[in-house]
């Protein structure tokens, strides 16, 4: 009977699980750098205007050589259709962005506060609930995050008076004067995120 030889592997197995480990790190930092850490779900890269540009030449009859005026009407607002330009919707961010500030504006508050403007369906105006942590939404790395509901009424801001037609600051006060006006409809302004910032914390510059 041959002698039994006894091959120690433990250096090797520890080779392998220190390289697996390196590679399970890579790819939680991959995940954490690509992950938003609001919703926890992977973020879209948006395009930059160049791409958009060369996106909507491609899908229209437009042209490589009007790239730049295709570049202008996005840039401005319009939209390629079929070599012509749509118009812009009235809902616009730069839109949304002015009538914010004029309401905040009306209101006596500073429109580059980072809080959402909500009105209500009777003509009130409140800042937007703060969200809370989702125990349904929670990441062993980054703990719980944070789940906003939209329209969930804050602290008031003022209404749109019924009587007078203006902006009034505070709560209504009742008949004949302090009265909303239940025909303004209900709406939501975000405030404008900061340039050069994203959702992601370690996102590029063209995540969304």
């Amino acid at each position: 009977m041959a002698d039994f030889n006894h091959i120690d592997y433990t250096a090797e197995l520890n080779r392998i699980i220190i390289a697996l480990t390196g590679i399970r790190d890579d790819v939680r930092l991959l995940q954490t750098l690509q992950s938003d850490p609001e919703s926890g779900i992977v973020t879209s890269n948006v395009l930059n205007d160049f791409q958009r540009a060369l996106l909507a030449v491609s899908m229209s009859s437009a042209q490589g050589n009007t790239a730049a005026a295709v570049a202008g009407a996005v840039d401005s607002g319009a939209s390629t259709n079929g070599g012509g330009t749509a118009a812009a919707t009235g809902d616009s961010a730069g839109d949304l962005d002015a009538e914010r500030t004029t309401i905040l504006t009306a209101l006596g508050q500073d429109p580059a506060t980072q809080k959402v403007l909500v009105r209500s369906d009777s003509g009130q105006y409140y800042w937007e609930a703060d969200g809370s942590d989702d125990p349904d939404a929670n990441d062993p790395r980054r703990g719980s995050t944070t789940q906003v509901t939209p329209f969930a009424l804050g602290e008031q801001l003022g209404y749109d008076n019924l009587s007078t037609g203006a902006i009034t600051q505070g709560a209504p006060t009742g008949p004949p004067d302090g009265l909303p006006d239940p025909s303004k409809p209900k709406k939501r302004w975000p405030f404008a995120r900061l340039e050069g910032s994203t959702a992601s914390q370690n996102a590029n510059p063209n995540a969304d």
